[in-house]
């Protein structure tokens, strides 16, 4: 009998105006199974407002029993033109909380450190918000729309027959932007978005030569 595997809702969750991103760095490697068990018991808020999406992933060397192969964790950094850097900073693992209110993704944080002491330790929280519904600080819309709701599972997760079906990639980017006099925000650091970005400024129209269906949650 075929095995049938649940995407994490999370992944497609849309309209929430807070999130948190936390990074865990294992203890213990061999207690690998313990980690994993406790971190998969992780349990929404019991409300039926202002409730809580989150979204587990794994470094893929510790997952390798199920994940896809050929694929590694991000190790190394990424060089890119005019000087533009990915610094690699790879974790064990990492949470994506996303809501409508950061209290609650501040009280979900709390209880997901608490409930994980012991095993792994926080190597890294990020606290982010939507600029103008989808831009960056730059006025830009990064890379292109994503799908439609039901066509997005096709696009963002791996297909059932395959190790890791169901699954999918999260890659947490950072920015760091520069205040120009009049206020304007431009990259100063990070991988090249010059040829990345596929809607022009201002308008939010689809620039030409890119994919149209870059999916990217939230």
């Amino acid at each position: 009998m075929a095995v049938m595997y649940t995407p994490q809702a999370g992944i497609f969750a849309l309209g929430t105006s807070s999130h948190a991103y936390l990074e865990f760095d294992l203890c213990d490697a061999k207690k690998c199974k313990e980690f994993a068990s406790a971190i998969s018991d992780i349990r929404e808020p019991s409300t039926t407002t202002g409730g809580v999406n989150f979204v587990i992933g794994f470094r893929p060397e510790l997952w390798r029993a199920i994940a896809p192969e050929g694929v590694e964790g991000f190790n190394k950094e990424i060089r890119g033109t005019e000087g533009f850097v990915m610094s690699s900073t790879q974790h064990d693992a990492v949470v994506w909380l996303s809501g409508s209110a950061y209290d609650v993704i501040f009280d979900m944080a709390h209880t997901v450190i608490n409930d994980l002491a012991g095993l792994a330790t926080l190597g890294e929280e990020t606290s982010s918000w939507p600029y103008r519904h989808d831009r960056d600080l730059t006025g830009f819309i990064d890379r292109s729309e994503n799908p439609k709701l039901l066509d997005a599972p096709i696009d963002a997760l791996l297909p059932e027959g395959v190790p890791g079906a169901a699954g999918s990639v999260l890659l947490l980017q950072k920015w760091k932007h520069k205040w120009e006099v009049g206020g304007r925000a431009r990259r100063t650091a990070g991988a090249h978005h010059g040829a990345q970005e596929a809607r022009q400024r201002g308008t939010g129209e689809q620039a030409g030569g890119f994919a149209c269906c870059a999916h990217r949650p939230g």
